[in-house]
């Protein structure tokens, strides 16, 4: 029974391991905005968040099809429609978006910049467009062009009800301006780890609900298994006396 015990103590704990890294890697999600355009939900924001100048960043979109984007981890032929690269995948994406659709991001009076939209590999759905924001304050992404044969032009405004504005590090201590240089370079590796990250966080939790499912599953065979042995222990222990009370 001890081990019984100890299999449904570590089952919990994975099931709570695998809660926490879920909650980290929706709470980024959260700080986009979601619109309905047309027969599509838009999510919109920065890749990174919060966004902060001198560092490489880039539009995030998901693009579903219906008023809600829903996620999927039901297995089909013994594999999961999840990956420990992506983690779960959307149920109704619009894919192909790239090859029809255009990008540009503007900040105050500045020009805007045009920037091509790349889908994310091994997700469905989800699209980039990379750049560095080089000033802190608000920036406005256009989305326009055409979807599946639907003229879509969508402007989306960084601010506290929608998603990021561009915020600024504090540096210390004081360095040349000639250190602007190797900020930049810096981004694209920042950038990497920020995704890593968030990658290593959705694993744990597809790994953690499944060995704790797995151990609590373990744990109820096993107990099912004990008690009747325990019953007929007890009662071919207890037949000698029995007998021998009769015998007298």
């Amino acid at each position: 029974m001890a081990f019984i015990r100890r299999l449904l103590r570590i089952g919990a704990l994975a099931l709570s391991l695998a809660l926490v890294c879920l909650l980290l890697t929706t709470s980024v999600a959260a700080a986009h905005e979601r619109r309905h355009v047309g027969p599509y939900t838009f999510i919109v924001g920065f890749l990174n968040e919060p966004a902060y100048a001198q560092q490489q960043n880039s539009l995030d979109l998901t693009i579903c099809k219906g008023n809600e984007c829903t996620y999927t981890t039901n297995q089909q032929n013994g594999m999961g429609n999840m990956s420990m690269s992506t983690g779960p995948t959307l149920a109704n994406p619009v894919v192909g978006a790239e090859k029809t659709l255009k990008f540009e991001v503007r900040f105050g009076s500045s020009s805007p910049l045009s920037v091509p939209i790349q889908a994310r590999w091994g997700q469905p759905g989800k699209y980039v467009a990379y750049f560095m924001p080089s000033q802190p304050g608000t920036y406005t992404f256009h989305i326009f062009g055409t979807l599946e044969g639907l003229k879509i032009d969508e402007t989306f405004t960084s601010g506290p009800n929608t998603f990021s504005d561009v915020k600024v590090i504090p540096a210390y201590p004081e360095q040349a301006s000639s250190s602007a240089a190797t900020s930049t370079e810096r981004g694209p590796n920042q950038l990497q780890a920020a995704e890593s990250r968030a990658t290593l966080a959705t694993g744990l939790g597809v790994a953690g609900t499944l060995l704790g499912l797995g151990g609590l599953l373990f744990a109820l065979i096993a107990w099912r298994r004990t008690v009747p042995s325990a019953v007929t222990g007890c009662s071919s222990e207890a037949s000698p006396a029995l007998e021998e009370r009769l015998r007298g």
